[in-house]
Parts: C-alpha cells; sequence; structure tokens
C-alpha cells in the first residue's frame, strides 16, 4: 500500500478531533453531576487496536497518559467482543484515582477490532472515609473508596447486573453516579459510530495507514518543535504545602534534558512516597509530563501517541511519582498540577526572554454533604476553582482560570443554588493577587458559600498557601491560597489547604480564596497607562499603584512626572 497522502492525513486527523469533540459533548448533556454537566471534568478518546491514542478532546491534559495507559492494558490483556463495555477505576490497575471512572468499548467492523472508543469521567462520589471521596488523610488506597479492577460491565450488548448493584452498594449518591456512567456509555457509543463511519469511507487497511500517518505527523511536529531549545539538561524543585497528614513540604523535582527533539524528564531528587493520599499514580505522572512538556510545542499539533514518542520518563521506585501499592493516591491531582508546572519552569532556564511565571498549578476544592430540606435526599457536593496563570513576555496571565492540568470551569453559580441547599454569596476577583511586573500574574479569585440546611461533613482539598506561584526575570510571585470556615455565630476558623470531614451545620460559611499567578519582569517597567487601568478596575490597590508599580495617580488621571520621580527612587527608569 502506499504511503498516505497529506490530504488525507488532514482530513482524517480533523476527523478524529471532531468524533472525541461530539463524544464529549454526549457525555455533557447527559450526565446527571455537576461536576461532568457543568464543570467538565471528563475526557473522551479514541485508541487504535493496540490502544495507541488516536484522538482526545482537548477538554482536560490530566486524563491524556491516564486513559492512554489504560486502553493499552486492556488491548492486550482483556478479550474483547463486539458490544463489550469495560468498566475501571483502580489506580493501580490502569486508573488515575478512584473517583475518575474509565468507560472503554470496541470498535469492530466486520468481526475485526478496528479501534477502542474511550470515555472518562470525574463522578461526585465512589465512596471512602469522606463525601465525594477526597479524604486528604486517607494511608492507603483502601480508605479511599470503591475500586473497580477492568471489568466487562456488558458483554456482548448484555448489561452485567451484579456490577452496577455493587457499585451502587457502596457509593453516597448512586443515582448520580450510575447516571454518569450511563453517559459514559452514550459517549463512547457516539464514538464507535463516527468511527466506523471512517471505516466505511476509506476501508479497513487503508484507514489503520492514514491513522498510523496521523500519529506520524504529530511526531514529527513535535520532535521540530524540542528541536528548536537549546540541548542542554534543565532543573527546577516545586512544593507541595504538605501530605494530609504530616506538616511538612512535600518536594518535587525534576531535571528536563533536551536533545535533538526529544526529551527525557528525571524526578531524581523527589521525595520517597508519602503517608496521605498525594502520591501520584502511574499513569498520571505520564499526564503530567506529557502535558509539561506539550506546553513547550505548537498547540496545533493534534493531541495523540505521536506527540508522547519524543518524550522519556524517569520514575524511581518508592517516591511521589512511583509509589508502592497501596499507598493512597485519591489527591493525586495536586501533585501533577505541581509536577506539570515544575517542568514548564525548569525549561525557563532555556527559553531566555521568553519565560513565564509559574501559575496556580492546582485545584483548590471542597466537599460537603447533606440533606435536602423539602426530603430525606442525600446530597453529596464537590466543587473546584482555579487561579491565575503567571505572566508571560507576551502579557499578562489570565484570571481565574484553572491550571495546566484542568481546562475545567468553576460551576456556575445558578447549578449550585439549584441542586443543593447552598447559597453562594459572594464571587470575585482577589484585589493585588496577581504577581506584580511588567505583565502581572492573573488574579485569583473567591467563592464564599453558605451551608442552608442540617448538619454534614466538609473537606477542604486545596494547595499552594505556604508557596506562593514564582516570578520570572524580576516578577513577584502571586498571592497564596486561603480557607476559612465562618460559623454561624461569626466565629472564624482558618483552616490548613487539607483538611477532612470537618463538622458544617446550617448557617456556616465556606470561604475560599485561590492564588494568583506570578509576574513577568520588573514591575517597575510596566506602562502606566495599563497600572491606572489596573487601579480602575479594582484589580490592584492604591497602595500596589504606588508602592510596587511606582505609579502616582492624582484625581484619577496619571501624573507622569510625578510617577518618573517615584520610579527613580525605586532605582527604576
Amino acid at each position: 500500500m502506499s504511503k498516505p497522502d497529506p490530504v488525507s492525513i488532514e482530513v482524517v486527523g480533523n476527523y478524529l478531533v471532531s468524533a472525541v469533540r461530539e463524544m464529549n459533548t454526549t457525555l455533557r448533556r447527559t450526565a446527571y453531576s455537576t461536576i461532568l454537566r457543568e464543570s467538565m471534568d471528563s475526557s473522551t478518546a479514541l485508541f487504535d487496536p493496540r490502544g495507541q491514542m488516536i484522538g482526545q478532546a482537548d477538554h482536560v491534559p490530566s486524563h491524556q497518559g491516564s486513559l492512554a495507559m489504560a486502553a493499552r492494558m486492556i488491548a492486550a490483556d482483556i478479550r474483547l467482543d463486539p458490544e463489550d463495555v469495560v468498566i475501571l477505576n483502580h489506580p493501580y490497575e490502569g486508573g488515575t484515582h478512584h473517583p475518575d471512572i474509565m468507560i472503554f468499548k470496541p470498535v469492530f467492523h466486520d468481526g475485526h477490532l478496528v479501534a477502542i472508543a474511550a470515555a472518562l469521567g470525574h463522578h461526585i462520589d465512589v465512596g471512602g472515609r469522606s463525601p465525594g471521596s477526597i479524604s486528604t488523610d486517607a494511608r492507603d488506597v483502601f480508605e479511599e473508596g470503591l475500586m473497580i479492577p477492568p471489568l466487562k460491565l456488558y458483554r456482548k450488548g448484555e448489561p452485567v447486573p451484579e456490577i452496577l448493584r455493587m457499585i451502587e452498594a457502596n457509593i453516597r449518591v448512586p443515582e448520580k453516579t450510575l447516571g454518569d456512567i450511563r453517559a459514559e456509555i452514550g459517549a463512547v457509543t457516539v464514538g464507535e459510530r463516527r468511527y466506523l463511519e471512517l471505516v466505511e469511507r476509506y476501508g479497513r487497511d487503508e484507514l489503520a495507514e492514514i491513522v498510523a500517518g496521523v500519529l506520524d505527523r504529530s511526531e514529527t511536529l513535535m520532535r521540530e518543535d524540542l528541536a528548536k531549545l537549546p540541548d542542554g539538561s534543565y532543573c527546577a524543585e516545586g512544593f507541595l504545602d504538605s501530605d494530609g497528614i504530616v506538616d511538612a513540604p512535600v518536594r518535587i523535582f525534576v531535571t528536563v534534558t533536551l536533545k535533538g527533539g526529544s526529551a527525557v524528564v528525571d524526578f531524581t531528587g523527589t521525595d520517597p512516597q508519602l503517608k496521605g493520599p498525594f502520591n501520584c499514580s502511574h499513569s498520571s505522572v505520564y499526564s503530567a509530563v506529557y502535558a509539561g512538556i506539550r506546553y513547550l510545542t505548537n498547540p496545533v499539533i493534534r493531541q495523540n501517541e505521536g506527540c508522547f514518542r519524543p518524550i522519556e520518563i524517569v520514575r524511581p521506585q518508592g517516591t511521589v511519582v512511583n509509589p508502592v501499592r497501596p499507598a493512597p493516591v485519591s489527591g493525586r491531582f495536586t501533585t501533577l498540577e505541581r509536577i506539570a508546572d515544575t517542568i514548564v519552569q525548569a525549561v525557563n532556564h532555556a527559553r531566555g526572554e521568553d519565560q513565564v511565571g509559574s501559575g496556580l498549578a492546582c485545584v483548590c476544592s471542597f466537599a460537603a454533604n447533606g440533606t435536602c430540606p423539602d426530603s430525606s435526599r442525600r446530597f453529596v457536593c464537590f466543587e473546584i476553582f482555579g487561579g491565575g496563570w503567571g505572566g508571560t513576555m507576551r502579557g499578562d496571565g489570565l484570571s481565574a482560570s484553572f491550571g495546566l492540568m484542568a481546562n475545567s470551569y468553576d460551576t456556575p453559580i445558578e447549578a449550585v443554588e439549584s441542586e443543593y441547599p447552598l447559597r453562594v454569596e459572594n464571587y470575585n476577583l482577589v484585589t493585588d493577587s496577581g504577581g506584580p511586573g511588567r505583565n502581572r500574574g492573573g488574579l485569583g479569585h473567591y467563592r464564599h458559600t453558605r451551608y442552608l440546611h442540617g448538619e454534614g461533613y466538609y473537606t477542604n482539598r486545596s494547595e499552594t498557601s505556604k508557596f506562593p506561584p514564582k516570578g520570572v526575570l524580576g516578577g513577584r510571585p502571586g498571592a497564596a491560597s486561603k480557607q476559612r470556615l465562618v460559623r454561624a455565630d461569626g466565629t472564624v476558623e482558618d483552616l490548613p489547604s487539607k483538611i477532612t470531614n470537618v463538622s458544617i451545620h446550617a448557617g456556616d460559611l465556606i470561604w475560599m480564596s485561590e492564588p494568583g499567578g506570578g509576574g513577568y519582569g520588573d514591575p517597575l517597567d510596566r506602562e502606566p497607562e495599563r497600572v491606572l487601568e489596573d487601579l480602575l478596575d479594582e484589580k490592584i490597590s492604591p497602595e500596589a499603584c504606588r508602592d510596587v508599580y511606582g505609579v502616582v495617580v492624582v484625581n484619577g488621571e496619571l501624573d507622569l512626572a510625578a510617577t518618573a520621580a517615584r520610579r527613580a527612587e525605586f532605582g527604576g527608569v
């Protein structure tokens, strides 16, 4: 067979992107829980018969390596028949952490396996010791929730009801979780249908050749982009506040070696595995590394297995990034965000002026449970929040956005208040949270949520309260995160970034403030007009305007002469 032509590679490559996006739209529109329906903490993908990723929806980067590893394992170890559906979430058998349930469906054409369709969704609860299954102090995987090894949920089109009954018996809100599983099945069915359309158009063998060309094309473009960076080894370290049990920082250390269009990411020097649940599962480490390296290359390169081929990973056994079972891993998202950010900071050393300030490098989140006032129906609410991105040579960082690994949404206030006995009372950007710089870091935001009825438990799983995002090239750090409970009687309880199952009652206020991104360049080099604009928008305070940026404003107008004099006092121009 002749080599596939470039036009076919482009057409099929873009069709695959369209198909996986449609899969995720199907999942989101049919999901039951707010975390999928509103926050879009989900991913969909297509794989070839060997489990190589041939297309992934551009939603949650942290799922890319995760789905790929599970798909390869299923392709190699499970006998697949037409109309089978496979379910799994076991973090040591291809999964990520307990709430991420994966669904896979083999795609057959004339009796031949031609592809595998996959969906992953973060589920609102999968059991364990804390509502929302996000315990911050679990000591092994068995405390973190129900674990499902790769099992056939459907055999040749027939459901296996015993598995669904087992899941239902082990979770707090089964109607949500089972409904979301059905949404995932709907998504992979769409993927199956779209891939079979391609097979009918091109033929099984020719399509396989074209798909191989799509992967090769992504690999070529990745290598070309990586080759533009100077060869060498570049190091950086990043820290978590704690592991949720021992109040001591957790060190992530990376050495990124670039050579001739390839990258080796070595974690030698990273702390030993943790007692608490912030170890990183095997597949999640790969996701973080792939995303960290991908952020150094052109975003228009199609996301597939070809992007991963130039990357090698070294993970010393028994460390945070290669824990030995049954080490707990449910908080692994916090760690993989820090991994991706630390990779970017390491490669900053190779990028000269084209550096980027550190972003939030975390997802701050909380879970709360209780009963609804008009019935005995139990609820579990899980909310995730973003923060500020770092400034770059091209402009200010994004504000109130998710980090490198999430790409999700805050749950809209209307959805929260219609779904749960909660009321969002304040939701706004945090003044002065963006790291000062020639280009400012993006701002974090605060969100205050009132618990309205009865009593339940509250779990806070946040980060970056001790280690604010760093600036670069003279840029200053962004603001750290802060978490509090304001009790109904006005008592204020400052909370650590990780705490599990705090009793909460009607009238109590959940107070969350998210981090801002690090700044880029000297704040005294920021144009006075931009400083004034930030002041008028309340992104910075009058004190920061005068004492950090050296800009003098009188009656809402710039005083350029006084500004030049003040900046001269600070040593600026």
